[in-house]
């Protein structure tokens, strides 16, 4: 529920456009008594400064008359009211109150810095920075969709971009009292505008608050702005929760009487009260697990406070001793605290025949619960020293906000709990990013030190590659201009556009990113495309005269789909770059070839009708039209298993087969077509087909057996060796050997080729 606030001394609260210099007096009577409320809520502390910051204030804002008057002294002292009860240090309220006069024109930074010293100075910037931005993405309406639409990622993206303005959590303290004191004036706004802040506040601030930790602040920034977007359910449950209100005093007084009797009766002190689980809360949980009012178990609830943690757990077992445990609804927050720090044992029983909630923690836990960052403040005898422990502090939380992302694959939303420890955070100095606004809005994160050209580059590369200007703000920069978080980028394009070769220099400054280098050095490598398809056809072929296999039998084309490439001459260009390798492209043209064995899938079914009696298929090959005739594989081109082949019938030898390009073949078929039949393979190759390979390397002890080895090793028969060393050292073998296809070929003759001292390794077929 909304929580019930103190309000301000009336001529503080009810400061009027007409009150003049002589109300005065008044008015200063009406500050001290502030004043006062403020030490005692900080334990006595002094608070000279702030007092003398106040009444600077106050007197500015009555010497100023006319349309000019503004309520900035009002709003500064309701921002700093709300920080006292959170026990901020001194600075921070200063700044509270200082903010506004800033921002009005009141007072400047330079006064501020003179008066007030470096801390406040900062302190107030740092939330005029934030202003800035909360002005922006209020006026974007790109944005407002992300809002209505809960979209995470541009969501996370604000969180980032507030959070990154400033070096001190306290900032970010000032700026959600800010909005917090915005939302409390929000009463008498047109609807539009009420709906449009409670929006922004839902969905950013408020998990800002449940980030650092503040219940206070989470609480009634939720309960308000829901009022705010959904007036009649917001009513209806706060009307639930009036009617059953009697019944639940009397039940809450009942079971707390209980309890303490019987932990007194175990010796341990405790205080011990109701409470009542806030609208917002109460909404979100009914929708999310599509519960009824009744059926909540946490509407009764009750808080333990004790003095340690042992006292905690012994606590936990007193109460599953007087009353029944609810299955699964037990959570140990002290053991396993949530990301914002929050600790406490939660349970829920049965007691007397209802549901009942009881949260279990030391007094130092609901401290940091209701306050959360700021519990770490210190106040010792009214100075303004801080606890310097709290920077650690502030480092970690600053983790938390920063690196802060939506589980999409929970689907949780932001305000729910997030229950990674502060272990597994990244280091406060690891942030180094930026976020700027696109033209239409978009928040875009790049890395610091980013330039305007980094940023087209990182929106898309051919604006990068044809952007000859920018601007920012409206204003026209040098592409080499630095980009710094909340500004708004637009980039101007030509068709005509070509990257230049300085924007590679690094003492230049147009680009900062690997990103964009990357991308420039890929145009650039493009344009050398006719030299990389030079290359990248010389290797190609080398490779395909290593297993004797004419070029024009290949059309790169073929293999476009799977490169995701436009044409062939693409993949020529990417052998060259790395981008596809030598052994990739001919695995695919082994498979296009229907070669290999291992994965039959891929291997296509035979075109002819497999009538060949078992003496003609014992070498895997089909011939069309003839059965029970002999056949043998021709050794001028000695084709295996994939080749395109055919056959050629002899006048007492059968049928020879060649490889389809075979120049014997070709010749022979020319002069007597009619000897022409078809031949195919069959799906798999039934038995090793015998190919001679030569090796060329220096001769050296235990060669042969090395190579031999690599060949058994690939279950390879070899069927013949012959090895010549010449005079210069140069050994020359080859080998006949019995292989499955080419796509085992081509792997052997790679290793081959791996080994110490090979020159080269290939196919030998007759005529080469």
């Amino acid at each position: 529920m909304v929580t019930v606030r103190e309000q301000l001394p009336g001529q503080l609260n009810e400061l009027s456009e007409e009150a003049t210099v002589e109300h005065a007096a008044e008015a200063q009577t009406a500050l001290t008594t502030w004043l006062d409320r403020v030490r005692a809520i900080l334990d006595g502390a002094e608070l000279k400064q702030l007092e003398e910051v106040a009444r600077l204030v106050l007197q500015k804002e009555l010497e100023t008359t006319g349309s000019h008057r503004s309520n900035t002294f009002t709003t500064g002292i309701g921002m700093a009211d709300i920080l006292a009860h959170l026990h901020v240090d001194e600075d921070t309220l200063v700044a509270a109150v200082l903010y506004r006069s800033v921002r009005e024109g009141l007072t400047t930074l330079e006064e501020i810095q003179q008066k007030f010293g470096e801390q406040v100075y900062n302190l107030v910037q740092g939330t005029l920075a934030m202003g800035k931005l909360s002005e922006l993405i209020e006026k974007n309406k790109r944005l407002e969709d992300h809002f209505n639409n809960n979209q995470r990622e541009h969501l996370t993206g604000i969180y980032k971009m507030l959070i990154s303005v400033t070096e001190d959590v306290r900032v970010v303290l000032i700026k959600l009292a800010e909005r917090t004191y915005a939302l409390r004036e929000l009463a008498h706004s047109p609807k539009e505008r009420q709906e449009r802040v409670a929006r922004e506040i839902l969905t950013i601030y408020s998990p800002l608050a449940h980030r650092l930790g503040i219940a206070q602040l989470k609480w009634e920034l939720e309960d308000l702005a829901f009022r705010y977007l959904a007036p009649e359910r917001y009513k209806e449950i706060a009307s639930l929760l009036n009617e059953k209100r009697l019944e639940r005093e009397q039940y809450i007084q009942f079971v707390v009487e209980k309890l303490k009797n019987e932990l007194a009766d175990h010796g341990i002190e405790a205080e011990i009260s109701g409470r009542v689980k806030h609208i917002y809360s109460i909404y979100r949980k009914m929708k999310s697990k599509n519960l009824s009012f009744d059926q909540l178990y946490d509407i009764r609830a009750v808080r333990v406070l004790v003095k340690s943690v042992p006292e905690c757990y012994h606590t936990l077992g007193i109460v599953h001793q007087i009353w029944r445990h609810i299955p699964h609804q037990f959570d140990d927050y002290i053991t396993n605290p949530k990301a914002n720090g929050y600790r406490s044992l939660h349970t829920a029983v049965i007691a007397e025949n209802k549901s009942l909630e009881i949260q279990i923690r030391t007094l130092e836990m609901h401290e940091e619960a209701e306050l959360g960052v700021c519990s770490h403040f210190n106040y010792k005898e009214g100075s303004k020293s801080t606890d310097y422990s709290f920077n650690h502090r502030l480092h970690s939380l600053r983790s938390v906000l920063e690196h802060y992302q939506e589980r999409n694959e929970t689907g949780a939303h932001p305000n729910e709990d997030d229950t990674e420890t502060f272990d597994q955070l990244q280091d406060f100095e690891d942030f180094e990013k930026i976020y700027v606004f696109s033209r239409d809005g978009d928040i875009k994160e790049l890395p610091r030190g980013s330039t305007v050209l980094d940023f087209a580059y990182h929106v898309h590369t051919e604006v990068g590659n044809k952007c000859y200007a920018a601007r920012v703000n409206q204003r026209y920069v040098p592409l080499t201009y630095t980009l710094k978080t909340g500004e708004q980028v637009e980039i101007l394009t030509k068709k005509d556009r070509e990257p230049n070769r300085d924007w590679l220099v690094n003492s230049l400054g147009y680009i900062k990113t690997a990103r964009a280098r990357d991308k420039l050095r890929h145009w650039f490598k493009q344009q050398d495309r006719s030299k990389n398809l030079e290359v990248g056809r010389d290797i190609l072929n080398k490779e395909l005269s290593r297993l004797a296999i004419h070029p024009k039998s290949i059309d790169l084309n073929d293999y476009c789909n799977h490169f995701n490439v436009k044409n062939g001459d693409d993949i020529l260009v990417a052998l060259v770059s790395g981008d596809i390798s030598l052994h990739a492209l001919i695995n695919q043209v082994n498979r296009h070839m229907h070669l290999d064995q291992d994965e039959p899938e891929l291997v296509l079914k035979p075109t002819l009708n497999p009538r060949a009696s078992h003496t003609l298929s014992a070498h895997g090959i089909l011939i069309d039209g003839l059965d029970n005739v002999e056949l043998h594989i021709a050794q001028c081109c000695q084709p295996v298993h994939g080749e395109s082949i055919g056959g050629y019938i002899t006048l007492n030898r059968g049928v020879s087969i060649h490889k389809i390009a075979c120049p014997d073949y070709m010749r022979m078929i020319k002069q007597e077509p009619e000897r022409a039949v078809e031949a195919d393979w069959e799906m798999q190759p039934t038995r090793g087909q015998s190919v001679q390979i030569v090796v060329e390397a220096y001769d050296r002890r235990g060669l042969l057996k090395d190579l031999t080895q690599v060949i058994f090793s690939d279950q390879i028969n070899i069927r013949q060796v012959n090895t010549i060393s010449e005079n210069d050292g140069i050994a020359n073998m080859k080998l006949l050997i019995e292989v499955k296809g080419l796509a085992q070929l081509s792997r052997l003759l790679a290793r081959l080729e791996q080994q110490p001292g090979i020159i080269s390794a290939r196919r030998l077929v007759q005529g080469n």
